[in-house]
């Protein structure tokens, strides 16, 4: 199983987007070929994209451009609620080279703000969420129509950039997948740096400072959070004991496991498989969990009423 790597999407209609609300407690590394807006209903989320780290609260709303490495994890064990819409490339083209790629900068936390505001497109999310939450046979229908607006005030409000794939620096970022993907499939090995280190005829300077430079980590740090992702997976959905899961996940020593999970999570191997985070686990989205219907229809209620507070 992989807990970074690249993600397929599957739409939930014969249209090329995926909406849905999620409590997020942790996505490792990984990538996708759709934009993907997020916008935070409830609480907050650390989100790293490629090597910017920060923070998202209720109210904010990042866009991550297609096949931009990122990752998402809850903050301080604090509970949150998110909305995604995911959105294939081919409603952004318009007839344009293929060879060329739309670029958005769409960040609440740091972008300067749009004229129309950020809430112009954090209200369009909670409308598209809430129709697509709806059992009118007509949905399917508004939701294309209010996807092509949110498009188009994307085009008409947000900064954006085309890029000619020929052009863009894309060796890096190609380089630190195939370094994930490498590391992934190695996590039980001993020397796995240096196994690395070899494969991709790097130095170990060199592999930090290409990892440093794309996801924000050096090599240790990724191993360390790769690792991690395993062990959730395996104490979430298995009862395996604590001795195969961290030799399964390549630890090396209880102490090593216990110091880094919990560093990672707040909390210890066995605290966590106790809490029972096995019953919210949905296994179709890497480490997302389920959440109260009711409560989301109440938060867009709100915020489509005009609360000019979220």
């Amino acid at each position: 199983m992989s807990y970074s790597i690249y993600e397929s999407i599957t739409s939930n209609q014969r249209f090329p987007v995926n909406l849905f609300v999620t409590a997020i407690q942790s996505s490792a590394f990984h990538w996708h070929n759709e934009y993907e807006l997020l916008g935070v209903l409830k609480g907050s989320v650390s989100m790293r994209v490629q090597s910017e780290q920060f923070t998202l609260r209720k109210g904010d709303l990042y866009l991550v451009n297609p096949n931009t490495i990122h990752a998402l994890k809850q903050t301080e064990q604090e509970e949150n609620l998110c909305m995604v819409i995911q959105i294939g490339q081919e409603l952004f083209s318009s007839g344009r080279d293929d060879r060329s790629e739309i670029r958005f900068y769409l960040d609440s936390t740091q972008d300067e703000e749009p004229e129309c505001g950020f809430s112009l497109f954090y209200r369009s999310m909670a409308r598209l969420i809430r129709e697509a939450t709806s059992e009118s046979r007509h949905s399917p229908f508004r939701i294309r129509a209010l996807i092509c607006t949110l498009i188009a005030d994307l085009f008409d409000n947000a900064v954006y950039d085309i890029r000619f794939r020929d052009t863009l620096a894309g060796d890096s970022q190609e380089l630190a997948v195939k370094l994930i993907e490498f590391l992934e499939a190695h996590l039980r090995e001993e020397g796995i740096v240096e196994l690395a280190c070899r494969q991709f005829g790097l130095s170990r300077r060199s592999l930090d400072r290409s990892l440093k430079s794309t996801v924000g980590v050096t090599a240790k740090e990724l191993i360390e959070s790769l690792r991690v992702e395993q062990a959730k997976n395996l104490l979430k959905n298995t009862e395996k004991n604590m001795n195969y899961i961290l030799d399964t996940c390549g630890f090396g020593s209880e102490k090593t496991f216990y110091r880094v999970f919990r560093k990672e999570t707040g909390v210890t191997p066995s605290v966590f498989r106790q809490k029972g985070y096995i019953e919210n686990y949905n296994d179709t989205i890497k480490g997302y969990l389920d959440y109260e219907a009711s409560e989301v229809a109440s938060i867009l209620k709100q915020i489509l009423e005009g609360d000019d507070h979220v």
